[in-house]
């Protein structure tokens, strides 16, 4: 395999993997080390503020802002409720990393790697860094959920010895890991504050593991409203046990989705590390393959085979991601979205697309984006404009590589040179390349005027040679003179930024067939939420609402818009709430709210309780299905790069062939 390959994969797995790994580490075993959960670190005050300040500065940059909230999600387990230390070890791990990539990334520049090693190991250090992260937030939330389970158990014990919520928790602490014992710690903190409500508001204001708030809300329901007895067994150590289940069930399908995915990413990357490799084995084998790899077809096939492989990297991201999605503020958009001219560009496209405007804002709301259609499509006006300016920039390298291979290289001679020795070739190469140097900027060159040249130079005395030379120095010279911009060239450019233009919205629509995967899926778990609440003292339909908001992704703008709009009419929020959804099973579950006016909630949801092991079955079966299909999905689009890589390694091979039959028939014909 070529050198530098092989540099640039030993520095991406060498250097980006280990540090990243060590860091992380370093910052959790510090963590450990404390005595007080989510205390800060034993740092200077003045340093952790000048953290903080670059959290907030790149807090505001959109690409930084979505890796740290990536970040983010494994600090807010371990430092749950502590806003301000959750910030500055995020800010410390992103500017490590990106140091790390920097330096990687500044060390293959320096070696000064060909077009294909540079993007090659630039896509690998991105690819194994973002997998690191990734590993180690799912790992983390991962092994929260198993110790929660036990911590659960455990509570549930103490419970049934000592009937008091707080106690319970405190005995169960012991032997739990980490994260599990750092936020059972918080948990027993915010129970026997004085200051309960405040405390829960900013906890779930930190947090964003729905079953740790579930669990905080059902220990207050008990602080605050006392423990009964419902179908022989106290409420809350049903409504305990109800959580293990959903907890259980989340375990397994993350470790199906882990299993069914495994490998997808290796076969999506794999594909694109020898593509040097086989350019140079190509080229070694029959050199005249130089033309294709080196030329227009090579640059163009290694560039969308390149593009291909990270648009199915990140396609595949999104299959598999389990998370709920978080809202972003898409604050660059709000801003240029204020400027004139661009304001006054959106206010005609919307005005002349109504309609359809209307259509998109709904389909963003029931996907949870918190992105509008006017900044939607400011999204797409840019990334559009990018496209054009890249693939453009693309075009101007591809001529400027076409002019350089022109003037330096001279492909294998036709038949009527294989007469000569290697060293005569090699003087007739010589003399192609030099004379091109000269001639390329001439103005009138005819086949005469170089004929004239190269009799009177007197190196070739062959009259018939001499010709044969004089007609390639023009052919070239023509070539180098036909690389500049065409004008179907620009029209390719638009091509491709009208394409972009849409990108953004087909992504918007693969998005929502994935959260379509899941929506029967929610309805059901929507069903154990309620199964756990009904049964509850004193609770509204306005406390079960905020309650299915916490686990609510699909549902989530919706339900909180009823939430928002419920003073002022309970009925009128609730069937608009109704109307905004057309999915039945979600429809009915809206009834059944609706009927908790003029009846119990829990003879209104009596349909539950009694079917309440069916919902559990069909809930495990609609898991694996969602599972299966998403699998189904990204297995298919992580062979594509392969695709192309076969083709880059077949298409030369089979157009030099085609090539090299049509010289042996010109041979032939002038026998």
């Amino acid at each position: 395999m070529d050198k530098q390959l092989l540099l640039m994969t030993g520095i991406a797995l060498a250097v980006v993997l280990p540090i990243v790994i060590v860091i992380l580490h370093d910052i959790d075993r510090k963590d450990k080390r404390k005595d007080n959960f989510g205390a800060s670190l034993s740092t200077k005050k003045n340093k952790n503020r000048t953290l903080f300040r670059i959290y907030s500065v790149l807090n505001d940059f959109p690409p930084a802002q979505t890796y740290m909230k990536k970040i983010r999600r494994r600090y807010e387990i371990l430092y749950p409720g502590e806003e301000r230390e959750t910030a500055i070890q995020t800010v410390k791990t992103t500017l490590v990393t990106w140091l790390t990539c920097l330096l990687a990334a500044g060390f293959v520049y320096l070696r000064k790697p060909n077009f294909n090693n540079f993007w090659v190991g630039i896509i690998l250090i991105y690819v194994i860094h973002n997998e690191i992260i990734g590993f180690m937030i799912h790992r983390t939330e991962t092994r929260l959920l198993e110790d929660m389970v036990i911590f659960l158990s455990e509570v549930r014990h103490n419970y049934h010895v000592n009937r008091m919520v707080d106690d319970s928790i405190r005995n169960a602490m012991e032997g739990l890991g980490y994260e599990m014992k750092v936020h059972a710690g918080k948990l027993y903190e915010i129970l026997v504050s004085n200051n309960l409500r405040e405390e829960i508001a900013k906890y779930n204001a930190a947090t964003h593991n729905k079953y740790l708030k579930m669990f905080l809300s059902l220990c207050v329901g008990v602080l605050e409203y006392s423990d009964k007895k419902v179908h022989g067994q106290f409420l809350f150590t049903a409504n305990i046990e109800n959580l293990k289940k959903e907890i259980n069930m989340e375990l397994l399908k993350r470790k199906k989705l882990s299993f069914l995915f495994s490998g997808v990413t290796f076969v999506t990357i794999a594909a694109i590390v020898p593509i040097d490799a086989i350019k140079q084995f190509g080229i070694s084998m029959m050199p005249e393959l130089d033309t294709f790899y080196n030329g227009k077809p090579g640059i163009i096939l290694v560039t969308t085979t390149l593009i291909t492989t990270l648009a199915v990297y990140v396609l595949n991201n999104y299959l598999k991601e389990t998370n709920q999605f978080l809202p972003k503020e898409y604050r660059y958009l709000k801003r240029l979205e204020k400027v004139k001219v661009i304001k006054r560009a959106l206010d005609n496209y919307t005005e002349k697309h109504y309609g359809k405007t209307i259509l998109l804002r709904d389909t963003l709301k029931q996907m949870g984006e918190t992105i509008s259609p006017r900044q939607l499509l400011l999204r797409r006006m840019i990334t559009s404009m990018l496209a054009f300016i890249l693939s453009l920039l693309l075009v101007f390298y591809i001529h400027q590589n076409s002019r350089i291979l022109i003037l330096t290289r001279v492909p294998d001679l036709s038949s009527e040179f294989m007469v000569m020795n290697q060293s005569q070739q090699e003087m007739v190469k010589e003399t192609i390349r030099s004379k091109v140097n000269a001639y390329k900027d001439m103005g009138d060159l005819t086949k005469e005027k170089i004929l004239q040249e190269l009799d009177g130079e007197k190196t070739f005395y062959n009259t018939r040679l001499n010709e044969s030379i004089a007609e390639r120095i023009l052919d070239r010279v023509i070539q180098y003179r036909q690389e500049y911009l065409k004008w179907y060239e620009l029209i390719l450019c638009f091509g491709i930024a009208f394409i972009a233009f849409y990108i953004p919205y087909w992504m918007v629509l693969f998005k929502k067939k994935i959260l379509q995967m899941s929506m029967e899926d929610e309805v059901n778990q929507f069903h154990s939420i309620i199964y756990m609440s009904m049964y509850i003292d004193h609770i509204t339909v306005k406390d079960l609402l905020e309650e299915l908001e916490l686990f609510a992704v699909v549902f989530k703008q919706s339900i909180q818009e009823c939430i928002n709009n419920y003073n002022s009419g309970e009925i009128e929020a609730l069937t608009a709430l109704k109307e905004k959804e057309s999915y039945p099973p979600f429809r009915r579950l809206v009834d059944n709210l609706i009927r908790c006016d003029v009846m119990s909630m829990e003879k209104a949801f009596d349909e539950i309780s009694s079917d309440r092991e069916n919902y559990h079955d069909r809930r495990k079966q609609e898991n694996e299905i969602s599972v299966q299909k998403k699998a189904d999905i990204a297995k298919p689009l992580s062979w594509l790069p392969t695709g192309f890589v076969m083709a880059y390694l077949t298409l030369p091979l089979l157009l030099a062939s085609i090539d090299e039959l049509r010289m042996f028939k010109e041979a032939m014909q002038n026998i």
